[in-house]
């Protein structure tokens, strides 16, 4: 656990241990941005992932936080 993004919610009293490209996603969540950019970022940050599979990356993981009420979408 030593270098693992550990999310807490305390509405929930819930963790959620993040995989590193999750937790890229996570980090980058301070300022929103579009999916497109956070993909592109985890294209840069991990080698041989295509524009495609990050994209569907991202999008796994929004969902995910959004389900456990950690992030919420703006519109």
């Amino acid at each position: 656990m030593q270098s693992e993004t550990i999310l807490f919610n305390p509405s929930t009293k819930g963790f959620c241990v993040l995989n590193p490209s999750a937790a890229l996603v996570w980090s980058t969540l301070e300022t929103p941005q579009p999916a497109e950019v956070l993909a592109t970022q985890l294209c840069h940050s991990f080698s041989g992932v295509t524009e495609e599979q990050a994209r569907l990356d991202v999008d796994t993981v929004l969902s995910e936080l959004k389900m456990l009420a950690l992030v919420e979408a703006i519109n």
